[in-house]
């Protein structure tokens, strides 16, 4: 996997090309946000690990950009542990976040475990706890037992259960499931989440809401 290092802290950012590349992974490092745009726009990486303040563009920006230009996992590092810090980084687009200091074969298995997600979504099967999803023809199994889901609704639970355990932003969710031109609001997830919950019975809790953020499919190993 080719990793994009993005950290101002001359010996953090040393820590971290050294663990990535011990554990087989191909790096590419930058020490600013606006060089670290260019570098991955010259060569697009698999994923990222980018410190949230940086000289040129904060860390938080650059992760919105880069999921612009191509959705990869994105986990973010700050010296910050506040729930508020958290929050801004889900609302642009991180998949994980890493208060330092920090155990680098932590952040490295946590890299590796977002990785799987991803490469998950390439699938047209997505199993998720009890439930199996099959893109191809629209069918959800829950315990064996089949049940057909109006074609928003299942397209919204396949997104969430591609990576569980990823806090989506009602945003990112119509993006992804309604496309840049719903003229819709943010309602309208709000609404589909409720339903799926319901037909989901016992297991709709699955779906948990993470306040001022999104959503987030949760499955208990």
């Amino acid at each position: 996997m080719h990793v994009l290092i993005v950290e101002d802290d001359l010996a953090i950012l040393h820590l971290i090309e050294t663990t990535l590349q011990r554990a087989g992974h191909t790096v590419t490092t930058a020490m600013n946000g606006n060089v670290a745009e260019r570098l991955f726009l010259e060569r697009p990486a698999d994923a990222a690990v980018i410190d949230i303040l940086l000289p040129g563009q904060d860390g938080r920006t650059l992760c919105s950009r880069l999921k612009r230009l191509t959705d990869i996992p994105v986990i973010l590092l700050t010296a910050l542990g506040e729930w508020e810090e958290k929050r801004s980084g889900f609302e642009h687009g991180a998949d994980d976040y890493m208060t330092k200091p920090f155990i680098p074969e932590e952040l490295l298995f946590r890299l590796q475990a977002v990785a799987k997600r991803y490469a998950k979504n390439a699938a047209t099967v997505v199993t998720a706890g009890p439930l199996k999803l099959d893109l191809r023809d629209y069918r959800l199994e829950l315990h064996q037992e089949t049940i057909h889901l109006p074609k928003k609704e299942f397209e919204l639970l396949y997104q969430l259960a591609a990576f569980p355990s990823r806090v989506f932003t009602r945003d990112e969710l119509i993006e992804q499931v309604w496309g840049l031109e719903f003229e819709g609001d943010d309602r309208t997830i709000d609404v589909h989440i409720k339903r799926l919950r319901a037909r989901l019975r016992d297991e709709g809790n699955m779906i948990r809401t993470v306040r001022g953020v999104g959503y987030t499919l949760e499955v208990t190993p």
